[in-house]
């Protein structure tokens, strides 16, 4: 409940199956057999009814010569041919050149150490009851049990303040014992971003050092109390958490131990019961947009970036898609090995979300809803795909690509999770605007990470897909294959195991299909910013549109629909669906009309 499953293995188990069957129903996708007691509400017989429907899946898995086919739609002969397949090569053994060695400060490296010796106590989840009676209140941390302010007010309010923030910075161990805060001064809002408040405000040293920095950003929740805000407080409070938690967790611990720079730590804490929370940085100096990035010095900072706009903010995109590329297998290959921390500590910190109960797609009702409004909002913006792209015959497989992956979801995510050697720890959304940029002298790109909420043990392919689902269309046709076998090559080298890229690109290409179910739901959500009106009539010409530029989120929402749209028929995912259908235990289902 509240959008946290602990892992479906153990959950089989107290069911009564025994581990091993348990095991083996995880890796034959067996995923509905779990929506018997997860979707409905305990009573008398379930639990019976639970362990039969298993042991009746896993006995049908043992005599594969008598499973039943899976159920594929008749090929409509009228849908344009896609491209040819490319066949991946398997990936060359040869060297990649590794990311730039960081310079980590012994500071740093010591604090990181003590960090992971706390005493700490784990998160308990929180209710809407709980949120609506707790989120004003001022509470200890769980990290260093002091109260702290959740707004920026309460920071710059006498109960706080410069002798607070001296103290704050003192227990996280980011400011000498021999130096204080004089003054807070200069608070700004900060605008971008989804997942909470923003400002900056700089500060005043008793003492100025190198690597003190008097620029400081602050991240703090979302007003409960503002009709406007309270349904992301609640998202991120209850259907995120403890997402919040984990940014936190992610900063005060792998600070020191990451590939790539993240923003300096100087404070971050949590409360479980009201769920506020307090996390300080250095505020990265983001360059000017308007400047000339051929103008920009050795190790000053490129502009901040935005989604969906790469081709005329990017100088050269598949350099920074390597780059970022590089990054996600880097981090990965270095969990592994145990060079972030030791793997199962940071399991403590950082939920494996490879082991939750694979949810079902949307009920059958709610998707042909869904999917007739986003058939309707597609003809409204015909004019943003090729000439004669939205037609009978393309919405008629649409409709049916979208209708096999609601139907497959559960066994889709299980089948990203079957294997550990494709899971990792690593940044869940490690995209353009999640980033920051500097050349050195030598012209050379380097790249920082920001924004860690909800960090976890993902399914890698997946998270992949979220480096890359603002890309260009063109830059996927054109790169998609060298920066797949990018990925497996890096990550062998940096510790991980061998991957198949074809398996990588399998999940990659299904992540990026289930994201394209859920955008279905951001419709309504669109015509909040943009009226339907103006979609019917033609009012919204192209992406140009300034409503699109100023709202990053509907920006998002459209050219993620149609990115993905596109990808159907430029990489021909109605087949991969096919594949999926015709896989060995795969079971039958029967799916919605087109």
């Amino acid at each position: 409940r509240n959008g946290y499953f602990p892992p479906w293995v153990e959950q089989l188990k107290r069911l009564g199956v025994d581990e091993e069957a348990a095991r083996y129903a995880s890796i034959n996708h067996a995923a509905s057999a779990v929506d018997v007691y997860v979707n409905v509400k305990t009573g008398d017989g379930l639990l019976d009814q639970a362990v039969k429907t298993v042991d009746g899946m896993l006995d049908q898995a043992d005599k594969p010569d008598q499973a039943q086919p899976a159920v594929v739609a008749e090929e409509d002969k009228t849908i344009p041919a896609p491209p040819e397949k490319k066949v991946l090569q398997s990936v060359p053994d040869v060297p990649v050149e590794p990311l730039a060695p960081r310079e980590v400060p012994e500071m740093m490296v010591e604090r990181c150490k003590k960090e992971w010796q706390r005493e700490t106590a784990s998160w308990q989840l929180v209710g809407m009851g709980e949120l609506a009676d707790n989120f004003k209140k001022e509470l200890p941390g769980m990290r260093y049990g002091i109260n702290f302010p959740h707004t920026p007010e309460l920071l710059e309010s006498s109960r706080y303040g410069a002798k607070w923030l001296t103290k704050a910075f003192h227990l996280a161990g980011t400011l000498p014992s021999d130096n204080a805060i004089k003054k807070i001064r200069k608070m700004r809002p900060v605008s971008g971003g989804g997942a909470c408040l923003k400002a900056s405000f700089e500060v005043e040293y008793e003492k100025d050092a190198p690597g003190l920095h008097k620029k400081l950003f602050f991240k703090y929740p979302f007003d409960y109390e503002n009709p406007k805000q309270r349904n992301d407080r609640m998202n991120s409070s209850i259907n995120l958490q403890p997402g919040d938690l984990a940014e936190n967790d992610a900063y005060r611990l792998l600070e020191a131990t990451l590939p790539f720079p993240m923003p300096k730590y100087y404070f971050g804490d949590i409360n479980n019961q009201s769920t506020n929370f307090i996390l300080i940085t250095e505020c990265i100096p983001f360059g000017d947009k308007k400047k000339n990035i051929a103008d920009f010095k050795p190790g000053e900072v490129e502009p901040a970036y935005d989604k969906f706009l790469d081709d005329e903010q990017l100088s050269s995109p598949i350099e920074y898609y390597r780059l970022m590329t590089q990054a996600n297998a880097t981090m990965a290959g270095w969990y592994k090995t145990g060079r972030l921390g030791d793997k199962e500590k940071m399991l403590q910190f950082f939920f494996d979300q490879t082991k939750m109960i694979p949810q079902s797609g949307l009920p059958e009702a709610e998707f042909k809803s869904k999917v007739n409004m986003g058939e309707e909002f597609l003809k409204n913006i015909a004019h943003f795909f090729p000439s004669g792209f939205i037609s009978g015959a393309n919405l008629k497989e649409w409709r049916r690509v979208l209708g096999i992956v609601n139907a497959y979801k559960p066994e889709i995510m299980s089948l990203a999770a079957s294997n550990d050697d494709y899971t990792a720890v690593a940044h869940g959304n490690l995209n353009v605007d999640n980033t920051w940029w500097w050349r050195d002298e030598q012209k050379k790109l380097h790249v920082g990470v920001l924004d860690w909420g909800g960090l976890g043990k993902v399914c890698l392919p997946q998270k992949l897909w979220w480096s890359y689902y603002s890309a260009e269309l063109h830059l996927l046709e054109d790169h998609l294959d060298e920066l797949l076998q990018l990925f497996v090559a890096t990550y062998r080298q940096e510790g991980g195991p061998s991957l198949d890229v074809e398996v990588v690109r399998r999940d990659f290409m299904f992540a990026a299909l289930d994201q394209l179910v859920g955008l279905l739901g951001a419709i309504p959500a669109i015509y909040r910013v943009i009226p339907k009106k103006a979609w019917t009539g033609g009012e919204v010409k192209d992406r140009n549109d300034q409503r699109l530029r100023d709202s990053f989120l509907t920006r998002m929402y459209v050219m993620g629909l149609v990115l993905v749209t596109r990808m159907i028929f430029r990489f021909d995912l109605g087949r991969l669906c096919d594949d999926l259908m015709r896989m060995p235990g795969m079971p039958q289902k029967t799916l919605p009309p087109v």
